[in-house]
């Protein structure tokens, strides 16, 4: 591969490339100096990078021809603001005026946030897998004028940085090394990147089969499906041997552990199928062991350092198998799956099927829910924000933001805060150490000496004994110290950055969770329509702002059609100039779809269906005989692509997938869609998109079963159908309060009869 190709220059290359001196192109028909453009962005962390002195360009079609134009190789960094690593890199990397007058001289510099591009950051991230066995933030990565890639690395410390065996590789070396490859080797490195392009164009090959039909061919039915009810077994067994039987989640022993809120939905929604399903996949007891998984991993997140105790939400991910050493960055859209996960395991847990405040889980619930609803999250125009950043300042004034610092506390704090006596209850109840609870070996540079990350201690009883007082009296010493530490953080500390991003698909997720949780929070006690209304405003936000007129939008199959409506991905002052992607049409749908079923106002209903049609319209590869045109972007066998068929460039594959990459595939969240609003709207044309759609990936279903969880539970209403709730709504209150207090299970669709 180019990228090991590149290592072993490194290694042994003596010498550096010729600095920059200037552009390339002088002369009579020279394009102007490159200059930094990225405060022409809506990104708030494209807009971050607007003080550097590396000349950023966006992912555009000027950018490319200018590569073209001075046969120059483009350097393209992804990542993203809430995390730590993308800050170092923008801190000491980006401005320093070495390594930006060296991308500037011999690269064209295009800047990429994860959150505006998706699309982008997974494919390159799987190509930086396929070349180095790594992905992560910031991803680096070297093009051919043509956008062909040639080599690929992630995090890279900044210039002159010593490890312990000497100066470690960073940018500038990569940078120079790439330049010297490109002057000295161009026609290889060309070759080399061609093939690194052609395997990519494999990668994305998923759901790709064409399907084979006649003009007489009938609509395909389930009986085409050829992946079947055992496949949910096999896959339930599969999941059962990633399993850590210790601290929860899947993954090896040792490896960085992510909540993975598709596959816990996945087995929570097994205890809620039909009997015939439950015996399909061996019986209640093997039911209960998929349940037993998803509640014992929801019980270790619950008391692991990865959530915030003190303000509530869940870091994005943990490095160690315990739980206990987080990435201290909040997504938001993380938060709200697991907001609709952790609601299941309480309604479909519940003893003798009354929700009450002592179950196991509604304080994860109903701390999540305000926690989504808090100004922090929630925009006072009604949006949703995109994510909480990893790092911040310890005190206002500090020169350098640092990791985790928000959420850290000494046994001194406590003291300070609570007083002695509340301290040690607290202390205990936090596993708050004295000199801090971060094992050496996870801090070898002294970052978190004397610092505690707030996880499970020892529990009410336990501090009830051993002081000597009422269970009740621990909790309120409890209760009240959460309340003072929240206060004291909120006042003395600075928050972490936020990315005010208002992105179209992360809004449909935190819409689908309030209003699903809205009725369990009533049953309980603990709001009067609140979730509701902060859901509805969201939707209302997004309608009036992303939901616009574009004079240049083509259907699936490029033609162009004047004056329809699209979806843009974000908003921040003002709307995207990105269009959204199929992602965030399915999980607004799906969030317009639970907001009817918690208000029953057709408005919401009705405008899912219109996102559906123009969804179809864009991404849905037909495999309709009269549409039937296949090509390198349309493979004509069903299906949801992610991103629209016209590009910049032909050479960014084309992604059609139904893989679960911790959050549910678009395709397996349309097929829920597509089901729910053919039932409703008695649209049998719906219906037949939800089985061509799982039929193209029954190669992918079949084989890797486990990793398709998500669109196999859509399997289970291929064979048995969509449950149709129909309900009298002057009649049935009842029957809606029952419905709203169920866990998801098989796909249902309510049907309001008037």
């Amino acid at each position: 591969m180019m990228s090991a190709q590149l290592q072993q220059q490194q290694s042994g290359a003596e010498g550096t490339a010729p600095p920059a001196s200037g552009n390339q192109s002088q002369g009579s028909g020279a394009l102007p100096p490159l200059r930094n453009r990225a405060s022409e962005s809506k990104s708030p962390y494209v807009l971050l990078h607007a003080d550097t002195p590396v000349a950023w360009q966006p992912m555009s079609e000027e950018a490319l021809a200018r590569a073209r134009a001075e046969n120059k190789p483009i350097y393209m960094h992804i990542g993203f603001l809430a995390d730590h690593l993308c800050h170092l890199t923008w801190r000491d990397t980006f401005h320093n005026p070495t390594v930006a007058a060296f991308l500037n001289e011999h690269f064209v510099p295009i800047i990429v946030d994860r959150e505006e591009r998706p699309d982008l950051d997974t494919i390159y991230q799987n190509y930086s897998v396929a070349v180095n066995s790594i992905s992560g933030w910031p991803l680096h990565l070297f093009f051919t004028p043509e956008l062909e890639p040639f080599f690929a690395n992630t995090y890279l410390p900044a210039p002159g940085t010593v490890g312990e065996e000497g100066e470690v590789c960073d940018l500038l070396t990569i940078s120079q090394s790439n330049h010297r490859l490109w002057v000295e080797k161009e026609q290889k490195c060309r070759e080399e990147a061609a093939k690194e392009l052609e395997g990519l164009e494999k990668f994305v090959q998923e759901g790709a089969l064409p399907i084979a039909r006649t003009s007489n061919a009938t609509a395909a039915s389930d009986s085409d499906i050829e992946v079947d009810l055992d496949h949910v077994e096999l896959a339930v067994s599969r999941i059962a041997k990633l399993f850590d039987p210790v601290h929860g989640g899947f993954g090896q022993h040792g490896e960085p552990k992510f909540p993975n809120p598709a596959r816990l939905s996945f087995l929570l929604r097994l205890k809620e199928c039909p009997a015939v399903v439950r015996d399909v996949i061996g019986g209640d007891e093997d039911v209960e062991r998929a349940t037993k998984m998803a509640i014992q991993t929801l019980d270790k997140m619950k008391n692991s350092g990865l959530r915030d105790h003190i303000g509530e939400g869940f870091m994005r991910m943990s490095s160690t198998s315990d739980w206990n050493m987080p990435h201290f960055e909040k997504m938001v859209g993380d938060n709200a799956l697991l907001l609709g996960v952790y609601l299941d395991a309480w309604l479909g847990n519940t003893k003798d099927a009354k929700l009450t405040s002592d179950d196991k889980f509604p304080d994860v619930v109903l701390g999540l829910a305000d926690y989504l609803i808090s100004p922090i999250i929630q925009l006072q125009n009604g949006g949703f924000i995109s994510s909480e950043a990893a790092y911040s300042y310890y005190r206002k004034g500090e020169q350098h933001m640092t990791n985790g610092t928000f959420y850290l506390w000494t046994h001194r704090e406590f003291d300070d805060v609570l007083g002695p006596e509340a301290s040690n209850i607290a202390a205990a109840f936090w596993n708050v150490q004295e000199d801090g609870n971060v094992p050496q070996e996870r801090d070898p540079s002294d970052e978190f000496l004397n610092q505690n990350i707030l996880s499970a201690g020892k529990d009410i009883h336990e501090l009830s004994t051993q002081h000597g007082l009422p269970v009740e009296e621990i909790s309120r010493i409890i209760a009240s110290a959460k309340q003072k530490l929240l206060a004291h953080r909120d006042k003395e500390r600075v928050r972490p950055p936020r990315d005010t991003k208002i992105i179209a698909g992360v809004n449909g997720m935190v819409i689908s969770a309030l209003s699903r949780t809205q009725a369990a929070a009533e049953a309980v006690g603990h709001s009067n329509k609140l979730y509701i209304k902060h859901a509805e405003k969201a939707a209302q936000f997004i309608h009036d702002n992303l939901w616009l007129k574009d004079k240049n939008t083509g259907d699936a199959n490029g033609e162009a059609k004047p004056g329809n409506k699209v979806l843009h991905r974000h908003w921040n002052n003002g709307p995207s100039d990105t269009l959204a992607f199929a992602d965030d049409y399915a999980f607004l749908i799906e969030g317009l779809l639970d907001l009817y079923e918690a208000t029953l106002s057709t408005v919401w209903l009705n405008w899912a269906q219109e996102l559906q049609e123009t969804q179809n319209r864009l991404f849905y590869d037909s495999p309709s005989p009269a549409n039937a045109s296949q090509s390198r972007r349309s493979a004509c066998s069903g299906g949801f692509y992610s991103t629209e068929l016209q590009t910049i460039s032909n050479n960014i594959p084309r992604l059609k997938s139904a893989m679960d990459i911790l959050i549910p595939s678009v395709n397996a969240v349309s097929v829920s869609n597509l089901y729910r609003l053919g039932s409703v709207f008695a649209e049998s044309r719906y219906k037949q998109m939800a089985l061509e759609t799982i039929k193209a990936f029954d190669p992918e279903l079949m084989e890797h079963h486990w990793i398709h969880q998500s669109l196999l539970a859509s399997v289970i209403t291929a064979k048995l159908g969509v449950e149709e709730v129909r309900i009298e709504t002057r009649n049935a209150q009842s029957e809606l309060a029952q419905l709203r207090l169920r866990a998801r299970g098989r796909t249902r669709a309510l049907m309001e009869l008037k």
